[in-house]
């Protein structure tokens, strides 16, 4: 039986090599010896296809004309299929996104205070306890009141201010760091000094970082303003250095008893007028009630 397809595959390509040949004896004869010599009609020219269909269907095991002339609509639909694809990874990683975002942006208002210590990139730590006292040493200096029988003790009142502020700006008070201050991998960020303030609080609102502190509203003199100049600066340095947004939200106690000094606290906003309109210093207010107030003194 094999011998038999053998035979019949001979024959078949023994006929076909005979009339390529004779087609190409045909276009010979047309091209040299009929009249006009030389031209290339229609007749030569379907002579010739016909003669490169048999060779070419000899010479591949499946030949189609019809097939090629489906390559350039299959190229066409795969890439229309490439760019559907890319399009739906494109709205796939758009979609990752936001999920992303929205994720940070909730788990900003849920983490607990142990986050912050906790997390490798935190960039914010709470004081030690030796350099909280040497803070509050340094404000009963200034905050010394003359001649009087009784003094306010401060540390209760910004104890009750940071409640306070806290309820005004509707955080949760895990996600606030008391007495902070930037941590020691930010200690070189100014060219000028490695001095480290300490803040009354700090916490993260959305994509923004605030800086809390608290001062009486009684004017500040020129210690309580270098003092401010000193946080202003390092935030400033901190703030181009990380790329983030952040700004001090100096908070004014209006405390009953205590002597109001309004040029000064005039002075102090033109001193620091282009912080306040560049957004690295934001003032707001907290009233205190004489019954409060009361509670926050002691003997002299």
């Amino acid at each position: 039986m094999e011998n038999t397809e053998k035979k019949t595959n001979w024959f078949v390509r023994c006929m076909i090599v005979a009339f390529c040949v004779l087609i190409a004896a045909m276009i010979t004869f047309s091209y040299f010896y009929i009249e006009p010599k030389g031209e290339i009609n229609s007749g030569v020219i379907t002579l010739l296809s016909l003669l490169l269909v048999l060779v070419l269907s000899e010479s591949f095991d499946n030949f189609s004309i019809g097939k090629l002339a489906s390559i350039s609509r299959e190229v066409k639909k795969k890439g229309q299929e490439v760019q559907k694809l890319e399009k739906d990874k494109a709205d796939l990683l758009s979609q990752l996104i936001t999920i992303s975002n929205t994720q940070n942006q909730s788990q900003q208002h849920t983490n607990v205070y142990g986050d912050y210590h906790a997390s490798k990139a935190a960039t914010v730590e709470r004081a030690t306890e030796q350099e909280v006292q040497a803070r509050e040493t340094d404000e009963e200096e200034s905050n010394k009141s003359s001649q009087r029988e009784y003094r306010t003790d401060w540390r209760k009142i910004e104890t009750m201010a940071m409640e306070k502020y806290i309820a005004k700006k509707g955080i949760h008070s895990s996600n606030v760091i008391p007495e902070a201050k930037l941590v020691t991998q930010f200690h070189g960020i100014d060219p000028v000094s490695n001095h480290q303030p300490i803040f009354d609080g700090y916490y993260k609102d959305d994509d923004k970082e605030i800086f809390v502190e608290f001062r009486p509203n009684r004017g500040m003199h020129l210690m309580m303003r270098d003092r401010i100049y000193m946080m202003l600066s390092k935030l400033n340095h901190y703030q181009n250095v990380k790329g983030v947004n952040t700004h001090l939200d100096l908070v004014w106690l209006n405390v009953p008893d205590e002597e109001s000094r309004p040029k000064s606290t005039e002075r102090f906003l033109q001193d620091f007028e282009p912080a306040i309109a560049s957004g690295l210093l934001r003032i707001s207010e907290i009233d205190f009630t004489q019954e409060e107030a009361n509670e926050c003194k002691r003997e002299a």
